[in-house]
């Protein structure tokens, strides 16, 4: 029990969670030399640098509720996803879309932010 002339203990609040945001939007993504990787990409206006890429991983599925009857090879997803954390330590989720040979897209798909202090 605290003596009458110290103030009580309070217990530290619990550290914010990590706030996680679906985005869907297209990215500007500068790649690795010669490897899909993304080095850094631009986000609404911001300068992302990529510290680390986490998980990797290719998506050659069809999808849910793609009908049977026509899966061919040419209607696969052809996705390389990436999760990588950038300096300020979020999390986003992007993928690469080949699926157009003469027009690789950049999609992020979610962004989960670092607890602040």
């Amino acid at each position: 029990m605290p003596s009458p002339d110290q103030p009580p203990v309070r217990p530290k609040p619990p550290a914010p969670a990590a706030s996680e945001q679906f985005v869907g939007e297209r990215l500007d993504v500068e790649q690795e030399d010669g490897a899909p990787a993304p080095r850094r990409f631009t986000w609404r206006g911001d300068v992302h640098l990529v510290a680390q890429v986490l998980h990797q991983w290719v998506d050659a599925g069809f999808g849910p509720g793609h009908p049977g009857r026509s899966r061919r090879w040419y209607t696969r997803r052809h996705r390389r996803y990436f999760v990588v954390c950038d300096e300020a330590g979020d999390q986003f989720e992007m993928y690469l879309d080949y699926a157009d040979k003469a027009h690789h897209s950049w999609w992020l798909v979610r962004r989960t932010a670092a607890p602040r202090a």
